[in-house]
């Protein structure tokens, strides 16, 4: 790439000097020990740093109790965090990149009903219709909140960091008080703009009061809410004017979104629906407004490519890129000839937003290792010190894409077949839905490092009995799972449905048993074809299993195109083109008319495997072993592959990844 020095050029942003451009910004591990940096962010963040990013921000530190909300977050309202981020940043500067803090306060969205005690909002305004009410801030506890920034900027200069960074954004608290949406005060810190940035210019005088001179300070912003009645870029703009007037701020961090029940939260985290950079425009009104400002752009960025379009063009001095850090510690790297071909991150969602809504340790598709490098580095490197034989891997899905991948960088030699004429398993058929369509880069980046590893990959292959008995050391079993039939009704297989376009007639019902993005995704497609779709559920919620962070955008792309649904109502018989449903509390029936197709999308049965030799060492992984999804399957197929050689050292490496949460 001819631009691509841009990127790796060394950068001054005010008191800011970094070795690129590249930056992995703040996203929440779950990995905090005790309100701590534990040994698992030393080595996530190690990972980073060697891969070469200018400049890691830590997740967001909790700069008083009461933005807690989960107990594996990181505080920065006790001296006690000291000792663990000086290690940290000790850590990231011996690879030689630089650590800045993020210093926040969500607001109402860390409380929940459950809570002992209520969160802290600049009004009584729940984030969601659910959502428990929060506390209107006092005057007095907002002089506490300005004094806990103050001291938490202590303690961080303390331990040895590069920088500061004041999240203003996100709909956390600060942008709580700043947006009209959720200030409904009628003090000083209410009503005007004026008025609802005091709090912001009580924070950042409290910050730089308690910080070196030198120290830099860069502020994160939401240049739109995309929320009605919310900050919008042209009062933002007005905002930091008055900021920048009163403060020295080397950063400016433009993202974008509020943390709300609504489509504004699926941008913050926009998944595989969104199309690359589908927020550049915002980085770039603040550049051309504040050119003597470093802007760092962030969302959906994808790709070094992306990152060096957003710079060559002006729109921004620095880019953030956090899942694709995740997805490739080593993005940062100027590629070398001959390398091994990159895995990107696919937008996915799943092991990192998904695990983190669900209070769980984040990971990766792409990545199984993020979060447990240490773990698979030392099985990896016990696998590589083992005996080296002939691995065979039937299957090539993502369990047997990931293990092969694995089996042949250990230094066995691999053979993987795949009875069908591609790759990708059950993922081909996901791809097929423009929702998902990312995962068709997942199966491709795998084929072609598969294949750069030397594995024999054989397409219309099945393993019969002749080949298993070709005496192979290992045998990986990843033949994926089969679609369960619904008995009750003349439905339409999925696959039919998804292949077949004159298939599914004018109205399609979808009965969701799964709660995935797959009946979302298949309405959307659905709906392209002019179909009308509903989706009828006997469970009380839409979509239960997406997360959050996606589930509320991908409901609006399916607004007002003809989608409908019916919840908490079970389907009972259809008849000439009428379902009929019953209501399970009242026994009531209700019934759809003109229906053209059903549909029933539920979880998959796990496929029987070819039976090997009884002498022959075989696993069985992913669905194979039992369905789930693509995030199980690629960390099971992962693990097979490294563990391929049965010795002791490579048992004993590998028993700490089972089982992991």
């Amino acid at each position: 790439m001819t631009t691509r020095s841009r990127l790796h050029e060394t950068v001054h942003s005010g008191r800011l000097t970094l070795r690129n451009r590249l930056v992995m910004p703040a996203h929440t591990t779950n990995f905090a020990v005790d309100g701590a940096f534990s040994a698992r962010h030393l080595a996530y963040h190690r990972a980073r740093a060697a891969g070469g990013v200018g400049l890691i921000i830590t997740e967001g530190m909790r700069v008083h109790p009461t933005s807690l909300g989960r107990t594996n977050t990181v505080s920065a309202f006790d001296d006690a965090v000291i000792p663990s981020l000086s290690v940290l940043a000790g850590t990231v500067h011996a690879e030689g990149a630089k650590l800045a803090a993020q210093l926040l306060h969500v607001g109402r969205q860390s409380g929940g009903h459950n809570m002992l005690t209520p969160a802290w909002a600049a009004s009584p305004v729940p984030w969601s219709s659910t959502a428990a009410v929060p506390h209107q801030m006092s005057t007095d506890e907002i002089a506490e909140l300005v004094a806990a920034f103050g001291a938490a900027a202590r303690r961080v200069a303390a331990a040895g960091v590069d920088a500061v960074e004041v999240h203003l954004g996100h709909g956390h608290l600060l942008q709580q008080f700043l947006s009209p949406a959720t200030n409904q005060r009628d003090d000083r810190y209410g009503g005007s703009l004026a008025n609802r940035l005091r709090l912001t210019h009580e924070v950042l005088d409290s910050v730089a009061a308690a910080l070196p001179g030198e120290m830099p300070v860069i502020l994160r912003i939401s240049a739109d809410e995309f929320v009605e009645g919310g900050l919008g870029v042209e009062e933002m703009l007005t905002a930091v004017d008055l900021v920048v007037r009163d403060h020295e701020i080397d950063v400016l961090h433009v993202s974008h979104s509020a943390y709300v029940g609504s489509a504004s939260i699926s941008t913050q985290m926009a998944d595989m629906s969104y199309p690359p950079l589908p927020f550049r425009h915002l980085p770039r009104a603040f550049k051309r407004e504040f050119p003597q400002l470093a802007v760092l752009a962030v969302g959906r960025v994808d790709t070094l490519a992306n990152a060096e379009d957003l710079v060559a063009s002006g729109d921004a001095d620095l880019v953030a890129l956090a899942r694709p850090h995740i997805a490739n510690p080593n993005l940062a790297l100027t590629p070398v000839s001959g390398a091994a071909p990159a895995r990107e991150c696919i937008a996915c969602n799943q092991g990192c937003a998904g695990r983190l809504e669900a209070g769980l340790p984040i990971s990766c598709v792409v990545n199984p290792e993020a979060g447990l490098e240490r773990e698979w580095d030392a099985l990896r490197t016990a696998a590589r010190r083992g005996d080296h034989g002939r691995v065979l891997v039937v299957g090539g899905g993502p369990a047997g894409l990931e293990a092969a991948i694995a089996a042949a960088s250990a230094g066995h030699r691999t053979c993987l077949v795949e009875a069908e004429d591609e790759l990708g398993g059950a993922l081909r058929l996901a791809a097929a839905l423009p929702m998902r369509a990312g995962f068709r880069q997942f199966v491709t980046e795998a084929e072609a490092l598969a294949r750069h590893l030397g594995v024999d990959v054989q397409l219309g292959v099945r393993a019969d009995e002749q080949l298993l008995a070709d005496g192979w050391d290992q045998v990986v079993l990843a033949t994926g799972a089969v679609e369960v039939p619904d008995t009750r009704f003349p439905a339409l297989p999925l696959h039919t449905a998804v292949t077949d376009p004159g298939s599914t007639g004018g109205h399609v019902v979808l009965l969701d048993e799964d709660g995935t993005t797959t009946a979302l995704a298949l309405a959307d497609l659905l709906l392209t074809r002019g179909c009308r779709v509903t989706l009828l559920t006997d469970r009380a919620a839409l979509a239960w299993r997406v997360p959050v962070y996606s589930r509320p955008g991908l409901l609006r792309r399916l607004s007002g195109r003809g989608f409908s649904a019916v919840l908490f109502r079970t389907a009972l018989r259809l008849d000439d083109g009428v379902l009929t449903y019953a209501d399970p509390l009242s026994g009531e029936n209700g019934e759809l008319e003109n229906v053209s197709s059903v549909i029933t999308i539920r979880q998959r049965s796990a496929a029987a495997p070819p039976r090997p030799p009884d002498r022959l060492r075989a696993v069985v992984v992913g669905d194979a072993y039992a369905p789930r999804t693509a995030l199980e399957a690629a960390f099971e197929g992962r693990l097979a592959g490294l563990s391929a050689a049965d010795t002791p050292d490579v048992r004993a490496a590998a028993a700490p990844l089972r089982g992991r949460l």
